[in-house]
């Protein structure tokens, strides 16, 4: 309950910065899409206040994973969309013709996907095999636009970058834009790959609460909208560091720290572990390849050892120098005027952008 409260605060603030542009633009353009896909994250989180601690499992789980599924991996990442979208438009690296195309594309597939797809979750209630096979393919196609989306804004960072090796000022969000591109590129992998490897019916039922599902859990929420967040904040905080305080280096090696630090995760640790889980689930026994008799023997050790340099990297090299810009940000941003920042900078950006 106070979580959604908190979530009502948020969109009134969005709703603040936002009334400009929602006065002077139409319901179908980005800046209402963007407003309604905020106004629906604690308009569907609230869902899950349904499901009552005497109600009957089938009807409790099926609320449930309207907020596990229908939030998550559905009005969160459509929100996603969006939001990549708009920062792609209003830096001048995707089309807004383009960008708008991949939204409405996105609506339609959630619509069809998100409400199908999340059956692929409810398979101990009962449902039919045809629901689970239903799901599990609707609920992988839902990645499709934002993927779309990112190889747009990554052929026109392409461009960018070799207009500006011959302009004298730099594109000052770059890495800003990178993180942007991570997450289309984690929402592939770790919501649609790692998603879609998990959902398939057979392997559903033999390797739910194993390291398969951690797997595609962590690959898709940090690198998704744990991206997301370091892409918004560096945007930010380019605007709120002075010019020559600015530091293209600590952006840059947490980029690169971030993202290779969880793929050493995925790839050296959880992927290996849940595969190793299935083989033996299904050899075996379920019950069996959840015991801690198995989870502490063979290699399983070894590997979750495996996982300390990746984890070192990710904090080390990854989160440190993204604390340092904030740490910058805040000492700052007091000194600095609000005058010399227009608040409708971000709305006429994408003008420009447009003229250019």
């Amino acid at each position: 309950m106070l979580l959604t409260i908190g979530l009502v605060f948020w969109v009134i603030i969005l709703f603040r910065g936002l009334r400009g542009s929602l006065h002077n633009d139409s319901l179908g353009n980005m800046p209402w899409l963007f407003f309604f896909a905020a106004l629906s994250i604690p308009a569907f989180y609230g869902v899950g206040l349904l499901a009552q601690t005497d109600s009957n499992f089938t009807s409790t789980d099926f609320w449930r994973f309207w907020v596990v599924h229908l939030w998550v991996e559905d009005f969160l990442e459509l929100f996603t969309t969006i939001m990549v979208a708009y920062v792609f438009v209003l830096l001048g690296v995707v089309h807004e013709r383009i960008a708008l195309a991949m939204i409405y594309l996105d609506i339609v597939l959630y619509s069809a996907g998100g409400v199908i797809g999340t059956m692929h979750h409810v398979y101990f209630s009962g449902e039919p095999s045809v629901h689970m096979a239903l799901g599990a393919f609707f609920s992988a196609a839902e990645v499709i636009p934002l993927t779309f989306l990112t190889l747009e804004a990554w052929s026109f960072l392409q461009l960018g970058a070799r207009q500006g090796a011959r302009s004298v000022s730099q594109f000052p969000h770059f890495w800003s834009v990178m993180f942007l591109a991570s997450v289309g590129f984690w929402n592939f992998l770790g919501a649609g790959i790692f998603g879609f490897l998990i959902n398939l019916p057979i392997v559903s039922y033999y390797e739910i609460g194993t390291a398969l599902t951690p797997n595609h859990g962590h690959a898709a929420m940090m690198g998704v909208y744990g991206m997301l967040a370091v892409a918004l904040a560096l945007f930010c905080l380019r605007y709120m560091i002075p010019e020559d305080r600015w530091s293209d280096g600590a952006a840059k090696i947490s980029f690169w720290s971030l993202n290779i630090g969880l793929l050493w995760m995925v790839f050296a640790t959880l992927l290996p572990l849940g595969i190793l889980q299935l083989y033996h689930s299904v050899s075996t026994g379920y019950y069996d390849a959840r015991t801690l008799q198995y989870l502490t023997g063979g290699l399983n050790p070894v590997l979750e050892w495996l996982r300390l340099p990746g984890d070192v990297l990710f904090i080390v090299g990854g989160v440190l120098p993204i604390v340092y810009l904030c740490g910058l940000g805040v000492r700052y941003v007091s000194t600095r005027r609000a005058a010399e920042v227009s608040p409708q900078l971000l709305f006429t950006e994408a003008e420009e952008a447009r003229v250019r």
